[in-house]
């Protein structure tokens, strides 16, 4: 069968990727007088950036590779409920990418990764509120902050000279002790010993969110086309001429990789190389408990998120590294539960929903890669944000246009280039 070519001159930019930072990028390239199309091989917001926690935290500045990581995830590798999982079982390109990670394990690639999230996590966090004021958006946005638990002293006692850190480049928490602690949030249990609050942290429900993205983009004319699958590219020379999909192919002045997970399957295509590793994470959505904490919460010692909403009650967590692997492991949603139970006096028993998982996409240095790629010139590359692209998703719109419009830039970009791996 002939392939149906759409060859609509008057398209500027095709964003491949309806997630969050696909759909950021499309909104800000719009708002800028651009024509843009967006493909998304399934339907809008049906992948991570649906069913997360919903966090706003520019305190999630800490990426995955620190040191201490590589130890730990041996040491889980065999108990099938552990927060982190690395698989045994991997191929050249994984193990290639878990060396790349092992080398970034260190203090100073830690600290150099922290300014490189930072930027993007800071920069986004006022642009939440001026976006749901000026397209209406109801998303239960809300400005609580998020209070990391710890359940033992000791623990919260290792954790103080990294917050040490942290207050070094501004990110300021409150201790908080015993009776301090049930204070400002009494849905916890009156045995655990103490937390850190974050107050700039915020939080939003994610399906509300992209339902409401689907709603303004489309109203301001981006022309989205679900179920459709980009399955290759036509080049010619340094310059991409269509992006070849299910439902024909669709050529367009520039293109923006939004991927996620998915993007170094298609970037293969290309012959461009990403260094991302799929982070299977999952999440449970409960009916809103009678007594139900207020506050975002980060489990500590159980490694997982809690995140309330005047609509439910949502627990996720766990880091699961076994490639595109589409299986739930009820072990981790059991893990999850528990935590629940150890932490807060009402942890929820009602399911809203079936239990999810997604693919966060994960790079061996935790900063995502927003850049102009190096074979292509037409080619933006804007992917791999590790477990905060809904933080980081407002100011990397901007980016996306920036380097689409040959703006100066805002910040230094050199953390986020696609040769730097």
């Amino acid at each position: 069968m002939k392939s149906e070519n759409h060859n609509d001159n008057d398209c500027d930019v095709t964003v491949i990727g309806g997630g969050v930072i696909g759909i950021s990028s499309a909104y800000q390239l719009v708002k800028a007088g651009y024509s843009v199309r967006l493909l998304e091989k399934g339907l809008i917001g049906d992948g991570s950036s649906r069913e997360n926690c919903g966090l706003i935290t520019p305190s999630h500045v800490l990426p995955l590779s620190r040191p201490g990581l590589i130890v730990k995830a041996v040491s889980m590798m065999l108990q099938s409920d552990a927060p982190l999982y690395v698989s045994p079982w991997m191929n050249w390109t994984a193990m290639r990418w878990f060396m790349q990670t092992a080398r970034k394990c260190n203090l100073s690639d830690m600290k150099h990764a922290m300014l490189g999230r930072l930027q993007l996590l800071d920069a986004s966090r006022p642009m939440w509120n001026e976006m749901v004021n000026r397209e209406n958006m109801e998303i239960e946005l809300d400005e609580v902050g998020c209070i990391q638990v710890h359940a033992g002293k000791e623990n919260m006692e290792t954790f103080a000279p990294i917050q040490k850190m942290l207050d070094e480049i501004g990110l300021f928490a409150t201790p908080l002790i015993g009776d301090e602690l049930f204070q400002t949030e009494p849905g916890l249990q009156s045995d655990l010993y103490g937390g850190w609050l974050y107050k700039m942290d915020a939080h939003m429900r994610p399906e509300s969110l992209m339902s409401e993205w689907r709603r303004v983009i489309s109203e301001m004319g981006v022309n989205v086309i679900e179920k459709c699958k980009v399955t290759d590219f036509k080049t010619n020379g340094t310059r991409i001429d269509s992006a070849v999909t299910n439902k024909g192919n669709y050529s367009s002045k520039n293109y923006v990789l939004a991927s996620g997970a998915w993007s170094p399957i298609l970037s293969k295509k290309l012959g461009v190389k990403i260094p991302i590793q799929p982070g299977k994470g999952y999440s449970i959505t409960l009916e809103r408990p009678e007594g139900c904490v207020k506050i975002p919460l980060i489990l500590n010692e159980a490694s997982m998120a809690v995140t309330p909403w005047k609509s439910g009650l949502r627990l996720g967590g766990t880091m699961e590294f076994s490639g595109y692997n589409s299986k739930i492991n009820h072990h981790r949603i059991e893990a999850l539960k528990r935590g629940a139970r150890r932490y807060l006096k009402e942890p929820g028993e009602i399911p809203m929903k079936e239990e999810w998982y997604g693919w966060r996409p994960m790079t061996p240095d935790g900063m995502p890669i927003i850049d102009r790629s190096p074979n292509y010139g037409n080619l933006i590359i804007a992917t791999g944000h590790n477990m905060q692209g809904m933080g980081m998703s407002p100011i990397t719109g901007v980016l996306v246009k920036g380097l689409i419009a040959g703006d100066e830039a805002p910040f230094d970009m050199s953390f986020y280039s696609a040769a730097r791996f």
